[in-house]
């Protein structure tokens, strides 16, 4: 089971993702499930997780294994 990300965490993986362009498999499993299991999860951080699931469609972000 993948627990969820304290909000330092989102916001670091969010920053790194988007400068490098890439986000591996397991910290994109952690943002979904931070997304939808973490009811403490601040408007902001979504807007943050949105972000980058936002890039992955749009091809700026790419999933890596």
């Amino acid at each position: 089971m993948v627990s969820s990300l304290p909000a330092p965490d989102i916001q670091s993986l969010v920053n790194v993702a988007m400068e490098q362009g890439v986000l591996s498999r397991r910290d994109h499993l952690s943002l979904s499930t931070a997304m939808l299991s973490n009811p403490m999860l601040t408007a902001r951080d979504r807007q943050y997780i949105n972000q980058v699931f936002d890039s992955i469609r749009a091809g700026r972000v790419r999933l890596a294994d």
